[in-house]
């Protein structure tokens, strides 16, 4: 589907027009962010290598500050385990005790082949646990023994925690001492405090298994790490150094941050001006296209258009309205009432309608009015007005929507006039359908008045007296005037007329509705039954319609049978209801033959061969004329009811203060 709106704008000569534009200022800006990446970045860098200078000479400083520690401890141990005079003397193990407290990692001593406990610095274990470390390193200890060379064996996990032994051989075979050093004693004792609150510092075996860990502030952050061998008394160790210290942040130094800061605010101001300029160039471009859009769409439109503004003076028009009243544009824009479209007549009026919409009180639906034509020629309008609006919401007018309705006016009048025709018709083509019955009805009264002529005649002969002449002619005028509401029902039903109400005895209307019916009920055999529940109620009704319809629904329900039909029933009913008065009439014929019962009461349709199909159109008119409606229903049993409610026969009747009479 084609969809018309204003042009779009060149986008890629708007965006040639901006980079040449923004070109040397963004390319500035570009080395200025260039130049401050790589400054931030070889800063850090700068920072990173010295961290890790910093921190490599720490790790080797604390190796060789364990080596020294450790190795002093090896050497006084090997200088007791030889001095001849103190070895086998109680003094050892005081010696060795003084020793364990200096250093800290060392825990137990064990001398002799035997492992024999010698000192249990401390207490550091009971008995039983004193006895099984003893147990875990003398396979070990004995072994290096018998091999007369001193250093650590090891490591031994217990309970855990991870230890080395330290043979010392003496000069003599029996000279031997095993000198239990707790890992995890000798990273606190010969670190000192200041190098642990800054570093996570592991001892790690030759395969890189940790043995022991030191952690006094918090974890290492892996950003700065070192790694070094650690040899203590003949095993190889690995000395792991983590530093807590995160990496360098990139806002570090005040300049740098500062100069970034400053650039960031360079950059949103480009990145403002770009947008805005753009949104100008856009907007610069359709602008002009959006107004010509605007004014063809406003020019094209079959729709007139007005704007008022709060004084009542026309600001705009559009071609439409223009060629509607026959005006250009400059004679009604800005023109002081009264203005030259308006019927010479009708100023005052108009100008009070213009008065109307300005203040607000203008029907949301719209309104008809009339208009004249340059020409002369007056126009049917349909108008709609709708509050104006500025872009703040604020009311500066009036919209108006003019549409010209004098074709369909025109239309109207005359579909008003065919169905006053139609209705007229129907009327004729009743006139023939009950002619039959009324010439049947107008022989008895006739004969009647023949016989009591002849009555007269008789009695004149014979010399009757006056009173009984005078029943005579009484029983004639009765006879006379029935036979003249016979002929004057047909001539109300075929000349055209107004409605004309009366308050009328509901057993007087059936007993009429009987006269016209019964020769046609007994020309298709048809057996009526009336059920009459208030017979002396006056309604408020035009008594020939109202009979006219009832007719035609009690003839269309006799002419419903088919042929095999035997037994033939119709059933007219009346009944008084809370707001309504309702006649019913039924049949138990073959039912409805149309799918749309609502089809049956449009005008020229018919089920009949022969039907016009005017009757039962006429019938609805009847009952909408007096407020109500007429509904055609299935009778479950079969056959069909058409029911007619007809409220303001019982409400002015009521309002006319009717009853209902007595008997």
């Amino acid at each position: 589907m084609q969809v018309f709106a204003p042009h779009e704008p060149n986008l890629k000569k708007i965006k040639r027009r901006q980079a040449v534009r923004f070109g040397v200022p963004v390319l500035v800006f570009s080395l200025l962010m260039g130049l401050l990446v790589a400054a931030v970045y070889y800063a850090q860098q700068d920072e990173r290598d010295e961290n890790q200078a910093k921190l490599i000479a720490d790790a080797l400083w604390a190796r060789q500050n364990i080596q020294f520690q450790v190795g002093g401890l090896i050497n006084s141990l090997e200088a007791l385990t030889n001095d001849p005079v103190l070895y086998p003397s109680s003094r050892m193990a005081a010696s060795l005790n003084q020793l364990g407290r200096s250093s800290g990692e060392l825990v137990a001593v064990f001398r002799g082949p035997e492992l024999s406990p010698l000192v249990n610095i401390e207490e550091a274990f009971d008995e039983y646990d004193l006895e099984a470390v003893r147990q875990l390193i003398s396979g070990a200890a004995i072994q290096r023994m018998e091999s007369g060379l001193d250093g650590l064996v090891g490591p031994f996990l217990f309970r855990g925690r991870n230890y080395v032994v330290n043979v010392s051989v003496g000069q003599r075979g029996n000279a031997v001492t095993a000198s239990l050093i707790d890992l995890d004693l000798m990273l606190e004792r010969e670190l000192p405090w200041w190098f642990a609150q800054d570093n996570q510092v592991e001892l790690l075996d030759a395969s890189g298994a940790t043995l022991s860990r030191l952690i006094k502030a918090s974890p290492g952050a892996g950003v700065y790490m070192h790694t070094t061998s650690l040899e203590l008394g003949g095993l190889q160790f690995q000395l792991r150094v983590n530093s807590i210290q995160e990496g360098p942040r990139l806002f570090n130094y005040g300049i740098t941050g500062a100069l970034a800061f400053l650039l960031l605010l360079l950059l949103l101001s480009f990145v403002m001006l770009w947008r805005d300029s753009r949104r100008r160039l856009e907007i610069e471009a359709r602008l002009e296209e959006e107004k010509l859009f605007r004014q063809s769409m406003q020019d094209s439109m079959a729709v007139g258009l007005r704007v008022w503004d709060l004084e009542g003076v026309i600001r705009y028009v559009n071609p439409a309205f223009c060629n509607m009243v026959g005006y250009r544009p400059d004679e009604l824009i800005g023109v002081p009432q009264p203005l030259p479209y308006w019927p010479r007549k009708s100023t005052e009026e108009y100008k009070r309608l213009v008065a109307d919409v300005i203040s607000g009180n203008a029907p949301p639906e719209g309104f008809e009015t009339v208009y004249q034509h340059k020409n002369g020629k007056l126009i049917d309008v349909l108008i709609v007005e709708a509050p104006l609006k500025d872009v703040r919401g604020s009311h500066t007018g009036w919209m108006s929507s003019v549409i010209d309705i004098t074709d369909r006016k025109r239309s109207e009048s005359l579909i008003a006039e065919q169905r006053e025709k139609l209705q007229s018709a129907s009327r004729f083509a009743l006139v023939g359908e009950v002619a039959s019955n009324i010439a049947h009805e107008l022989n008895q009264p006739l004969a009647t008045m023949v016989s009591y002529a002849q009555a007269g005649m008789n009695l004149s002969q014979r010399g009757g007296n006056v009173e009984t002449y005078a029943q005579l002619f009484e029983k004639l005028r009765d006879q006379a005037q029935r036979a003249g509401r016979v002929v004057g029902s047909v001539q109300n039903l075929v000349r055209k007329r107004r409605p004309t109400r009366e308050n009328v005895r509901v057993s007087d209307l059936i007993d009429s509705i009987r006269f016209m019916v019964n020769s046609t009920a007994m020309l298709h055999q048809v057996r009526l039954h009336f059920d009459i529940g208030t017979p002396n109620f006056d309604l408020y009704i035009d008594r020939i319609m109202v009979e006219q319809a009832l007719v035609n629904l009690v003839k269309n329900a006799s002419e419903a049978f088919t042929a095999s039909q035997r037994i033939r029933n119709v059933w007219i009913k009346t009944r008084l209801l809370d707001h309504s008065f309702e006649f019913s009439v039924r049949d138990d014929g073959p039912g409805l033959s149309l799918n749309n019962a609502e089809k049956m009461f449009e005008a020229l349709v018919s089920t009949k061969p022969d039907g016009l199909g005017l009757g039962l159109s006429l019938c609805r008119s009847v009952a909408e004329s007096h407020g109500g409606r007429l509904k055609a229903e299935a009778v479950p049993t079969g056959g069909t009811c058409f029911t007619m409610d007809l409220p303001m026969a019982i409400k002015e009747s009521m309002d006319g203060e009717q009853s209902v009479g007595a008997n």
